[in-house]
């Protein structure tokens, strides 16, 4: 029987419903289901009900039965290109997770296969990331999994930013971020890792990759890219933008193997999706050039707190927002950053210029971060958001949002105190600001 622990952080007595609902991200459903099992909920070994308190230190325990079974959806839209009396491929769409989880209890490939299959047990052989769509190979029964497991050879295609070589190999080990339960990292300590791609075709902003794993590692492809400078669009997690695309442009497009019931070789392919269509489509009219600001010109050891333009990409701005000098010494703390950060998307996203906002996120050191906006948003805009938006911080004292477990990974270290003041030096610097103290150049030559 699976199970989990949970550990009740909050000061103040809560009920378990709010706990697990508010606090940790249970679904209803998951919830309702639980409480039918015997022993699905348990503190410190005894059964406790929803409307029960709940205090901190507690640890919930919950258990989920039978692994087997998964609730079957018929109305999930999921295509299946192939299938036998041993094996049906899908062809998973972006946005739908292949297993279920906390938060996703009934919109998921096993939820799918249930209902197509309601007496057979859901065994995927290969795995795909929810927001990677293509093809899923499912196996009908145990044997079939035996058979098919390490036997199925992928291709995938990718949406990579830049423009890549027209063929290359990349070999470099990959562990898991030492701070992360989520990211992975390039590290001489890591597992080996190798990556062979071509590129299809070029439109001036993204190359297509045709890509073949030689090794199976986690998030593979997508460390692997970012590693040569050439993150997956929509890839934010590793250094892409969404500005095209609201998810990671990768695409598993065939798939090939021996039918395990059969015998006979199979290859079975995807279409690339519409959504990485739209961004590899080539037209020379459209083509947007990316102007790096020379921001290598200035000297960083005497840069100061501020604003700046460090890059436009098309129609993007990315503004380098810092709250401290660089190699100064001293800097914003991870918890204290990390406040900050999710406080300004909260803000930024629900002020009157949520549709220029692309993007708010780190810039991989801890003197501030990025916050990038379209063109159609004017320098001063920009430059009042980020006041407004410092000025809200500087007088928070509600829960911080989007602080679950899901959204964090394990970044949940929060110090709203110490971000309430390590935003007043750019607050007070902003006073006065104009776009033209917005070039680095600009505050080179002072």
């Amino acid at each position: 029987m699976k199970e989990l622990k949970l550990t009740v952080e909050t000061d103040a007595p809560v009920t378990l419903q709010n706990f697990l609902i508010g606090e940790k991200g249970v679904s209803k459903r998951l919830l309702t289901k639980l409480k039918r099992i015997d022993g699905g909920i348990t503190r410190d070994g005894k059964t406790v009900r929803s409307i029960d308190t709940v205090n901190k230190g507690d640890v919930i325990v919950l258990r989920f039965g039978d692994d087997s079974f998964l609730e079957p959806n018929p109305d999930l839209d999921v295509p299946a290109v192939y299938e036998s009396d041993g094996v049906i491929v899908f062809n998973k769409p972006s946005g739908m997770p292949v297993h279920p989880s906390i938060k996703h209890q009934g919109d998921t490939l096993g939820n799918k296969f249930a209902a197509m299959f309601p007496d057979l047990t859901f065994r995927a052989v290969n795995r795909l990331d929810r927001d990677t769509s293509g093809l899923c190979v499912v196996a009908k029964n145990a044997l079939a999994a035996n058979a098919l497991q390490g036997r199925c050879e992928k291709v995938y295609y990718a949406a990579v930013t830049g423009e890549i070589p027209e063929t290359g190999t990349i070999d470099a080990p990959i562990a898991r971020e030492r701070e992360s339960i989520i990211i992975r990292c390039v590290r001489e300590d890591g597992q080996r890792a190798v990556t062979h791609y071509r590129r299809i075709a070029y439109n001036g902003r993204y190359s297509l990759a045709e890509i073949h794993l030689e090794t199976g590692r986690t998030h593979q492809i997508r460390v692997h890219f970012s590693y040569i400078g050439h993150p997956l669009a929509g890839d934010d997690l590793y250094g892409g933008t969404r500005c095209d695309i609201g998810r990671q442009a990768l695409h598993c497009g065939q798939m090939s193997f021996t039918d395990p019931v059969t015998g006979e070789e199979v290859t079975v392919r995807a279409e690339l999706p519409d959504d990485i269509k739209a961004i590899i489509k080539s037209d020379k009219q459209e083509e947007k050039k990316m102007e790096r600001i020379a921001s290598f010109s200035v000297d960083h050891t005497k840069f100061g707190v501020g604003m700046y333009i460090s890059r436009i990409d098309g129609d993007v701005i990315s503004y380098d927002v810092r709250m401290v000098k660089p190699n100064g010494g001293v800097y914003v703390s991870n918890p204290s950053l990390h406040t900050i950060e999710h406080l300004f998307a909260t803000y930024a996203r629900n002020s009157e210029f949520t549709d220029k906002i692309v993007y708010v996120g780190p810039m991989g050191c801890r003197t501030g971060f990025y916050f990038l906006t379209r063109d159609t948003m004017s320098k001063e805009d920009a430059i009042k958001l980020v006041k407004d938006a410092f000025e809200f911080i500087s007088k928070y004292d509600e829960a911080i949002p989007g602080c679950t477990a899901e959204e964090c990974g394990n970044y949940l270290e929060h110090d709203l105190e110490s971000a309430k003041k390590d935003v007043l030096p750019l607050l007070k610097k902003l006073d006065g600001y104009t776009p033209e103290m917005l070039d680095y150049a600009w505050h080179a030559d002072k």
